[in-house]
């Protein structure tokens, strides 16, 4: 049986319901020394402790109203020797003590197995006077089902009631049981304001189906705020969100070993004590595991799944993932969602002739925008400029913007909107706001009209010291996955973070989708740049750039579209030249006498030098022309610095370097489009964006 069968969650849910129904022994006042919490699906808050005392202090303990009242477990001879002392037998106890409950007086040293209810007992041990310390309990036998215990641990209460993400996931069992009567009950929960976005996301039929599937994993569903709902509407991520929650469901599945009864006795504390956490890497996740697998995890019990489970857990590499989590981090995709949209042209107004399964998604948009003869590679390019936006958002001006939109057009992109951005001068943009900055506290209150013709010494001094500066060698620095010290804390592991802005020069293609032992490590905690990474792959997917496989779709983008070669994985064997064509590409990184060579061809006389393809002769090579003060490029476009020859040669899997004069007129930093025969369809790849190569030797 499948774990997300809505079937069996429906049926589940009424053998428990006839399960309290059947096992229900009657309700009594029972002294608080007597309640014991063996199995708690919550660690002692303090602070929801404080608010239960100020609540009994003000407005009284209500301990004896049934939505109050805490369920236990009782044995029929302990139970029977109470009955006696109130001289009534177990028949009448049952039928008339739900409306007036009876104390209950028990043995002193007699405890009673407490389902729900911990903060309520621990705030009246300190809060109520002795006399007063007594609670209504719910009395069941012994023989209660385990799946009935597990949902009362997680049931209404009155320190906690039900959470929306609760009230949505019965909402939806009903939903499949046919329950109209039930359905209506659970919305009633609900405010307005969640109910129209619960409204709305039922008629996503990606994303409610794809939430639809974790249904049987309990444990998820408490942190899953309904109100939270918008970001999931609004964003128009639909794809994204929907690979996030097939996330959850996979790595979860993996750890619980695709046990649906296992899920479905899971708790919200222990998915929330595990969530964002990578014991395989993180040497504080793995402690935390090992130390308190005793208390996760309450309603599984048996001992063998309990140690599978635990192995499961300390051999996971990614990053725990949850629906809160996903909350979270959807609020990470908000900023380059919002930059993204520059780029495509404004979305049409809902009208009433608008067919209701129209593609609004950011990556459909996008996809209408692409080759169609190309959309083998469309993943690759749609992750690329997604990063590129991530880097461009944080900092976001004239210069990201155009970045970005280079980024696009050299993927194959297409639309008025990125033709428009790369006709901008951005240079010109950043002395107009330098120039009005200045001028409202200089002249405050003066209307002023900026003279590009007077202003443009200035942005021309300003491009050529910025080119004096983007020409310098870039560092080419590996990522770590692992640091020195405390690393990365739980608290930062998801949604927007403080660290963002460090990891910007390592949201690149190659960095993101390097594999696992590719990457440096540097002590026992993971770092802020796997947090990124382990998002991002989340969300879009893992891209296997290796290699080791042969589809050409998962190995890498067309040259084609003029792709720049930093935002190109590493070749597979196979490329596109610029006509489209199919053509064999060397990749060895080192090689023999008699092996793949390097060929550098002068493009004033067209003579040939061909070099070994082995990193030390072609960087010798590279600096015999710079020397000379030449220029290197690939045929795609795009200069180099010396330095960067074999590494950029590796990387995009050719083996032709173009030499040419310094004195050749170099495109101006603007980014407008070149004309004429010599490469006009191309970029001079100037910024950052560019070129990120690095080695991870």
């Amino acid at each position: 049986m499948e774990g997300s069968d809505p079937e069996f969650l429906t049926t589940r849910e009424q053998r428990i319901s006839r399960d309290k129904l059947a096992k229900y022994k009657g309700s009594a006042k029972v002294s608080i020394a007597h309640l014991d919490f063996p199995h708690p699906c919550r660690q002692i808050n303090s602070r929801v402790i404080e608010r239960l005392k100020r609540d009994f202090e003000g407005e009284g303990c209500i301990k004896d109203k049934q939505t109050n009242r805490i369920p236990a477990i009782i044995d029929d001879s302990i139970l029977q020797i109470g009955l006696e002392k109130l001289a009534i037998n177990t028949e009448t106890f049952k039928a008339v003590s739900n409306s007036d409950p009876p104390k209950l007086h028990l043995e002193r040293d007699v405890k009673l197995e407490c389902l729900h209810g911990q903060h309520r007992v621990l705030a009246a041990k300190e809060a109520l006077v002795s006399s007063e310390r007594w609670w209504v309990v719910d009395l069941y036998s012994t023989d209660l089902e385990k799946d009935t215990k597990q949902a009362f641990r997680e049931g209404y209460s009155y320190s906690a009631p039900y959470a929306s993400g609760e009230i949505f996931r019965y909402i939806r069992l009903c939903h499949y049981d046919n329950d109209a009567v039930g359905e209506q009950r659970w919305r009633a929960w609900l405010s307005p304001h969640q109910e129209k976005y619960l409204e709305i996301i039922s008629n996503r039929e990606t994303l409610i189906k794809a939430l639809d599937s974790v249904l049987n994993i309990q444990g998820l569903w408490r942190t899953f705020y309904v109100g939270s709902l918008n970001d999931f509407v609004s964003l128009g991520c639909d794809d994204e969100i929907v690979h996030y929650i097939n996330f959850i469901k996979k790595i979860l599945t993996r750890i619980f070993g695709n046990d649906i009864v296992t899920m479905m006795a899971t708790d919200p504390f222990s998915i929330e004590s595990i969530q964002s956490r990578a014991p395989a890497l993180s040497k504080s996740d793995f402690e935390f595991i090992q130390e308190n697998m005793r208390h996760l995890f309450p309603g599984v019990t048996d001992p063998a799944k309990r140690a599978d489970i635990s192995e499961r857990l300390l051999t996971t590499e990614e990053l725990i993932p949850s629906l809160w989590t996903l909350i979270s981090d959807i609020r990470y995709l908000k900023q380059p969602a919002k930059v993204l949209n520059m780029l495509l042209p404004p979305k049409p107004k809902k009208g009433r002739k608008q067919k209701k399964g129209t593609k609004n998604s950011l990556r459909e948009r996008f996809r209408f925008h692409f080759p169609s003869e190309h959309l083998d590679y469309f993943d690759l390019a749609y992750q690329q400029i997604w990063l590129c936006s991530y880097r461009v958002s944080k900092n976001l001006n004239a210069y990201g913007s155009l970045q970005l939109a280079t980024l696009a057009h050299q993927l194959g992109f297409s639309n008025a909107e990125i033709e428009k951005e790369l006709k901008k001068d951005p240079a010109h943009a950043v002395i107009q706001k330098a120039v009005f900055e200045a001028l409202k506290v200089l002249r405050p209150n003066e209307s002023f009209a900026f003279d590009a013709n007077q202003a443009r010494p200035v942005i021309t001094s300003f491009k050529d010291y910025l080119d004096k500066i983007l020409g310098a060698p870039a560092k080419t620095i590996s990522p770590f996955i692992t640091v020195e010290g405390s690393g990365e804390p739980l608290a930062r592991r998801c949604g927007y973070g403080s660290t963002d802005i460090k990891d910007l020069n390592h949201l690149f293609l190659d960095k993101v989708h390097a594999p696992l032992q590719a990457y440096q490590r540097a002590g026992d905690e993971i770092s802020s740049f796997y947090v990124k990474r382990s998002r991002h792959i989340a969300f879009f997917g893992a891209v296997n750039l290796t290699g080791d496989q042969a589809d050409p779709q998962i190995m890498r983008a067309p040259f084609a579209t003029g792709e720049p070669a930093s935002s190109t994985p590493i070749s597979s064997g196979r490329d596109l030249n610029p006509n489209g064509n199919s053509q064999s590409v060397e990749t060895n990184q080192t090689v023999s006498s008699g092996g793949p060579v390097v060929e550098f061809i002068q493009k004033d006389d067209g003579s040939i030098r061909e070099i070994p393809f082995q990193r030390e002769s072609v960087t010798n090579q590279a600096r015999y022309y710079a020397d000379q003060e030449k220029k290197l490029s690939l045929r795609q476009g795009g200069h180099f610095v010396w330095q960067a020859c074999f590494d950029i040669l590796v990387r995009t899997g050719h083996s032709t370097v173009l030499v040419s004069n310094a004195e050749r007129p170099m495109p101006p930093i603007n980014g407008k489009r070149r004309s004429g025969p010599d490469s006009p369809d191309e970029l001079e790849p100037r910024a950052r964006d560019s070129f990120d190569f690095w080695r991870m030797d």
